[in-house]
């Protein structure tokens, strides 16, 4: 072969591998609405976005969870990215008294059982004929009444649904999948709450995030006498001379480009002036003194939302980028929490009418490998339950079952074998609380599914959390068990 034949090869190979490389890097799923699927010729050695996230944050220890199991406060937490290390520890048997949840900030008593007939926990999670779990129904009444009620007005006005949980939901994932599934079905659009600043906010697919200028606190960081103790369980407040917030739509799903509606859920110590900017229109707001939580509302279709603040005297509690009508579905997850501190909800900050239906997705940061019972943390979420309905008596509440995950066991990933135990007690807590409950497990496929969900790439590395396909796929089998329920 002489030199210009060799060049010539040269130059195709190197050609040729340029526009698989090119190729790779282009997001297929999301230019062929999933008909084709993402590949990457350096997926061996390069990590993966969803699988760098998890270990991005150092994280902190539910209090609520710390003060249950009585654990150091410098330990790791359980959701820390392990591929078969350390897991959170925790006590070998459930020796915690009763009592261990403080009532601080709680102004309505959620101590008193619940007057619903108490409906004994299933064994295992039932299915439909094709083999689907459905919701299983613990209210010793209809199933979901409130929210069959509310969605008798969709067309009208909006009905609101909450995914409260951990960081399984962080970026919105499953959420924003089962958001655009509901919109579908009922209308609605923009993608309901959003907090004033993220640290990944690139992570998020259905809204665009950016701004500056806020001092973020959540529930891990909040002192026991924070009274401003929300659904949401988080705040935020001007750091600097301006704090700004800003919120783009995006093409993740056909409801997710604009909305109708855009609202900032304030409270204010003292007069102060917020500025909303709806694309490129402005309009200043006076705040008067408020102790109760406000909503400053600026109507109209828009594909953006700018919110500016320099009051010190402002604390946002999260803006809300709703449709005129039908579906709102929020995401509301704090990293490294356990859904005990829900408990400590505020009734004064509930705003009570809100919600239809709120979902209730914890248990990873309380699950561990010594930690082999689980009743008492069971009986917290009751007592969690039973308080969140105090403060939203208008809502159904589920309990969502905590998803398989993975542990090394001697040379193989297996599940982790506590994962029944944990299971087992989140449904008893639903049934004891009367409320609903659905296997995300189950879902999953059961023992050992985190294995298979890891070889199709649902999971990620840590073989715990979901990544956006897979919360796509558990989004779609939890929307089709809703839908069947509102059915009944």
């Amino acid at each position: 072969m002489n030199d210009s034949s060799t060049r010539h090869t040269v130059t195709l190979v190197v050609t040729a591998l340029g526009l698989l490389m090119l190729a790779s890097a282009l997001p297929w799923s999301r230019l062929t609405d999933n008909r084709l699927k993402d590949f990457n010729l350096l997926s061996d050695i390069l990590p993966r976005a969803d699988d760098a996230l998890g270990a991005a944050v150092s994280l902190a220890v539910d209090p609520e969870l710390e003060a249950l199991i009585g654990i150091d406060s410098d330990l790791p937490a359980a959701e820390t990215p392990h591929g078969g290390g350390a897991e959170l520890p925790g006590a070998a048997a459930d020796s915690i008294v009763s009592d261990s949840i403080p009532s601080d900030n709680v102004a309505v008593d959620s101590t008193v059982a619940s007057p619903r007939p108490w409906v004994a926990p299933l064994t295992c999670a039932p299915v439909d004929a094709e083999g689907h779990v459905l919701i299983e129904n613990y209210t010793g009444g209809a199933m979901l009444p409130r929210l069959k009620a509310a969605l008798q007005n969709v067309a009208s006005g909006i009905v609101r649904i909450a995914v409260v949980g951990d960081s399984y939901i962080e970026g919105d994932i499953f959420v924003q999948d089962l958001r655009a599934i509901l919109q579908e079905e009922f209308g609605g659009s923009g993608v309901g709450y959003m907090n004033l600043h993220s640290d990944f906010p690139g992570f998020r697919r259905s809204v665009r995030q950016g701004g500056s200028g806020w001092k973020c606190t959540n529930v891990l960081g909040m002192s026991r006498r924070d009274s401003v103790r929300t659904l949401s369980r988080e705040y935020a407040r001007v750091e600097g001379v301006t704090a700004r917030a800003t919120y783009r739509g995006s093409s993740q799903s056909a409801t997710t480009g604009s909305w109708q509606r855009s609202a900032l859920r304030l409270l204010a110590s003292d007069s102060a002036t917020v500025t909303m900017d709806i694309d490129g229109q402005s309009r200043e707001f006076a705040i008067a003194p408020t102790a109760k939580p406000v909503d400053v509302v600026l109507d109209g279709a828009t594909t953006s939302l700018t919110v500016s603040c320099s009051s010190p005297a402002v604390t946002a509690l999260g803006v809300f980028l709703d449709g005129a009508a039908g579906i709102a579905v929020d995401c509301m997850s704090v990293r490294g929490t356990s859904g005990l501190t829900l408990a400590r909800t505020n009734a004064d900050m509930s705003l009570a009418d809100s919600y239809a239906l709120i979902i209730l997705e914890f248990g990873v940061n309380a699950l561990s490998a010594e930690q082999t019972q689980y009743t008492a943390y069971g009986q917290g979420i009751t007592r969690t339950i039973r308080h969140l309905e105090a403060c939203y008596p208008k809502a159904d509440i589920l309990v969502m079952g905590i998803a398989d995950r993975g542990a090394k066991i001697g040379s193989s990933v297996n599940s982790l074998p506590t994962c029944n135990a944990m299971t087992d007690a989140q449904r008893k807590a639903a049934s004891d609380a009367g409320v609903h409950f659905y296997d995300l497990r189950a879902a999953q496929g059961g023992e050992n599914s985190i294995v298979e969900w890891r070889r199709r790439s649902l999971v990620n590395a840590d073989y715990i959390h979901l990544n956006h396909a897979g919360g796509k796929v558990l989004a779609e089998e939890f929307a089709s068990a809703l839908k069947k329920a509102l059915s009944e």
